[in-house]
């Protein structure tokens, strides 16, 4: 007569069971910190774009009545600006950033100075957060792109822009789609 087989049969996990499974549960909490952490980065820079983009109000009312993009901070009272959450503060530049042949009467920058030290010690150095640029078209309408900021050395990734800035890009450095 033949033996049943669960004589041999394991009770409870080998060693490399032991070892393996609890590191699975160290690694899937990493990558989902990781992804919390990123999203709380996101959705401040979001905040901050929001706040940014009330400001373009400011700088087309003046280019309505004047025919020209503002030449100094003074002229848009920047510094009644009231900074919240990682913003700072704004900059502002007649001409584009970077660009020294463009047109100072009609393009301007915003530049948004953020403190990121709440998200970690790779973001302490990080001031700059994005670019507001106001281009004035042919029919004297003013478009405006939010852009990464990539002139200034510590400026924040384009990775964690929002979609709705058009210079918003993935981890990959290519252009993400709008919805």
């Amino acid at each position: 007569m033949t033996k049943p087989l669960t004589e041999n049969r394991q009770r409870g996990l080998t060693t490399s069971e032991m070892v393996v499974y609890p590191m699975l549960a160290v690694v899937l909490v990493g990558v989902a910190f990781g992804f919390y952490h990123n999203s709380r980065i996101e959705d401040a820079v979001a905040a901050a774009v929001d706040l940014g983009q009330e400001q373009r109000a400011i700088i087309t009312e003046y280019f309505d009545s004047h025919g020209e993009m503002p030449q100094s901070e003074t002229d848009i009272n920047l510094s009644s600006f009231t900074p919240e959450g990682i913003l700072i503060g704004m900059d502002y530049e007649a001409g584009e950033l970077g660009v020294p042949a463009a047109d100072n009467l009609r393009t301007g920058t915003l530049r948004a100075l953020v403190d990121m030290a709440e998200f970690g010690a790779r973001f302490v150095e990080i001031e700059s957060g994005f670019l507001l640029i106001a281009r004035v078209e042919g029919d004297d309408t003013i478009k405006w792109e939010c852009v990464a900021d990539v002139v200034t050395v510590d400026a924040l990734s384009g990775r964690y822009l929002p979609k709705t800035c058009s210079g918003a890009k993935d981890d990959k450095g290519e252009q993400l789609e709008e919805d």
